[in-house]
């Protein structure tokens, strides 16, 4: 296991995971909420989606090797009937997304250099390919500053637009909300903008120094430079072009111009080099699903191919009556086994005294060779013959988003958080208990996003 990720290296990588096409999208949601409202919710999603990551960080410290979280492992200990489930959601965001900057590649490059569509997205194989073959997250830093060094481009000329550009300063709204109608359609835009947890589990795991402290700062740092970036573009486009700002801000400046052109350039090139990070998930999550197909339909081989302890041991009488009655009686603790103890804190582990006998979900070179061939020829497909799916990518948006970010974290903190300071030999504290039911909130508000966004697809 590659244990090379830093502080600084897995904050660009979430970053990057993070700030994404959906940028351009932003100066449009401003238009419809009018600039208190929709600072306002920027903030709010950078804070939830925030939380999220952090209960995920939390539960992933509950593990006897915290270097094998995943959404898999969580789900094996605490809801394994669902693995299934929660990996194919994961697995329909990723794809869907992927496939997007796939179609959207197609459609960028031929406007600026000719050609066809479909020799545009077959060329980018040179580059996508290579990238899609990297096994570790942390190989892919060069790319992700490569590619937020073309998003930094496109911000800059937003910003300079405004304050050089030979435009009338439009009406704005600062307080009131310009369009009643346009806050609904553009609510999940803000929403989905913060949809970073996919990558986590591979930055914690990767991570040299796997510490609560470090992987904290990962979070703030990720959010607090993907909630400057998302709020200076909208704020900036919206001031510039006012009511008459579109859907892809980019689309409100003029075409013929060089910088212009470059502009687009540097969008279409960082949609190639974020396609290799949500790959890097969408891959990770179909090894899980046969992962668990093989467990639970395999042979007696492929069956004895366990992943071995996960959860810390509890053998005190004592400690476990507490945990049934802190967590309350309704709480399943059955996924409490009891396994040989080793040290849990992140800060206490010595990496070469962790058992690593295996990964958590083995991915043997053949099964990861299979996986990203398959993978990449029916995106590759599909993209060539699919000229849009927006209703399609909306709903998966819909959807996945909001289990990874949300609903997930919100189920996994809920069931863990508090097990941790058992397993040391403690007890609950105030912030524990009061992290589970924030846990529990978060939950709920997922499920009420993913309500709210699916009905405003489909019917508003």
């Amino acid at each position: 296991m590659s244990v090379s990720g830093t502080v600084a290296s897995s904050t660009i990588n979430l970053v990057k995971t993070i700030v994404g096409a959906g940028l351009l999208a932003i100066p449009y949601a401003f238009r419809a909420d009018g600039i208190l409202l929709a600072v306002s919710l920027a903030l709010m999603a950078a804070f939830t989606s925030g939380y999220g990551l952090f209960i995920l960080a939390k539960c992933s410290k509950t593990l006897l090797n915290p270097r094998h979280s995943s959404f898999f492992t969580l789900c094996s200990i605490t809801y394994p009937n669902l693995s299934l489930l929660f990996d194919f959601a994961m697995f329909i965001q990723c794809f869907g997304v992927c496939l997007s900057y796939l179609i959207l590649i197609g459609d960028l490059f031929p406007t600026l250099f000719g050609g066809t569509r479909t020799n545009w997205v077959l060329l980018s194989t040179l580059i996508v390919i290579p990238l899609s073959l990297l096994r570790h997250l942390d190989s892919l830093r060069y790319t992700s500053i490569l590619g937020l060094l073309a998003l930094s481009y496109i911000g800059l000329l937003i910003i300079l637009t405004y304050f050089f550009g030979n435009f009338p300063k439009p009406k704005v709204d600062w307080i009131t909300v310009s369009d009643n109608y346009g806050v609904l359609t553009t609510f999940s835009i803000i929403v989905f903008a913060f949809t970073g947890s996919m990558n986590l589990f591979s930055i914690i795991n990767e991570l040299k120094e796997n510490s609560m402290t470090n992987i904290k700062k990962i979070i703030n740092y990720s959010i607090s430079i993907s909630a400057s970036c998302f709020i200076i573009s909208g704020l900036f486009g919206y001031l510039t072009f006012g009511e008459n700002t579109l859907g892809n801000i980019i689309l409100n400046y003029n075409s013929d111009k060089f910088v212009v052109k470059v502009a687009r350039f540097n969008l279409g090139l960082m949609v190639l080099l974020s396609f290799p990070l949500l790959f890097h998930p969408c891959r990770i999550s179909a090894n899980n699903m046969v992962h668990w197909l093989q467990l639970n339909y395999g042979t007696r081989t492929e069956r004895n191919e366990s992943t071995g302890p996960i959860t810390l041991e509890i053998e005190d009488d004592t400690d476990r009556e507490y945990l049934e009655q802190e967590l309350g009686s309704s709480h399943d603790t059955s996924f409490v086994h009891t396994y040989q103890s080793l040290p849990r804190a992140a800060d206490d582990v010595d990496d070469d005294h962790i058992d690593e006998r295996t990964e958590a979900v083995p991915l043997p070179d053949s099964r990861f060779l299979t996986i990203t061939s398959i993978l990449l020829l029916v995106m590759y497909v599909l993209a060539m013959n699919v000229q849009s799916f927006a209703l399609v990518l909306a709903l998966v948006g819909a959807t996945g988003s909001t289990a990874i970010s949300f609903t997930l974290p919100g189920l996994f903190g809920w069931k863990l958080i508090g097990t941790e300071a058992l397993m040391n030999g403690e007890r609950i504290g105030t912030f524990e208990k009061i992290h589970r039911y924030g846990s529990l909130a978060l939950s709920c508000y997922g499920i009420v996003v993913m309500v709210s966004s699916v009905y405003i697809t489909l019917f508003v």
